[in-house]
């Protein structure tokens, strides 16, 4: 690296650690140097039973808010999030909740499963958004966790954000421990590599949701009728 990229790369990442609106990860300065890099950090933290939550930073090309529209386009996991088979949403429930089923194919000791999970979004302080996820019922034993987005650097025509995911994934399963907490890590780690690989073909067709994704139609047919109607 060239001595004077090598320096502005430092002096972005001490900028980041002395200023929250920057860069919001509380995290080390070694740490943040490596996100600056696009690495993908990954944690374990424990979550009762032998089980440990899994968790997963990295560094995205877009916008808190380009990212926060990718990711609550829950039908469109199929097309980037790895084994996820199906993804639909069966209810919306105001602005900022949903009950999606999710359908996966994963590996042993999990197999084939489904979720039906609700998503709670929130939009908080500091241009920051939050997801948050559970389920409602399906065939795992434990199924929640939840998204952090975050602003790392903004300009004029875009800006840099951070994501952190966690989940707590435990399958009806006598499997061992370790080896449970071993594929959540890997899960949480390569879901953050598929969506920053997505987020960057979104950005390089034109397509990086210039408009908010668009949500079921659960209105009545009658009440559909209406609407048309009122529109022409």
């Amino acid at each position: 690296m060239r001595l004077t990229s090598f320096l502005g790369l430092v002096s972005l990442v001490a900028a980041a650690v002395e200023s929250p609106a920057l860069a919001r990860p509380s995290l080390p300065p070694d740490s943040m140097l490596q996100l600056a890099h696009y690495k993908v950090l990954t944690y374990a933290d424990p979550a009762g039973g032998g089980i440990n939550k899994g968790k997963a930073i990295g560094l995205f090309d877009a916008t808190p808010d380009e990212l926060y529209r990718v990711l609550t386009d829950y039908a469109r996991y199929p097309e980037f999030a790895p084994r996820v088979i199906s993804a639909r949403v069966v209810d919306r429930r105001g602005e900022g909740r949903a009950i999606v089923e999710l359908r996966t194919d994963l590996p042993w000791p999990v197999s084939e499963a489904w979720v039906l999970a609700e998503f709670d979004e929130e939009q908080l302080a500091g241009n920051t958004y939050r997801v948050r996820f559970w389920q409602v019922k399906g065939s795992l034993k434990r199924y929640s966790g939840s998204l952090l987005i975050e602003p790392w650097q903004t300009w004029k025509r875009g800006g840099t954000s951070t994501l952190t995911y966690e989940l707590v994934a435990e399958p009806d399963s006598s499997a061992p421990r370790r080896l449970i907490n071993n594929r959540v890590e890997e899960a949480v780690s390569k879901y953050v590599h598929a969506l920053r690989q997505h987020v960057n073909d979104l950005r390089r067709l034109g397509l990086l949701h210039p408009q908010a994704p668009p949500q079921p139609n659960l209105a009545s047919p009658v009440h559909a009728v209406e609407d048309l109607a009122t529109r022409k």
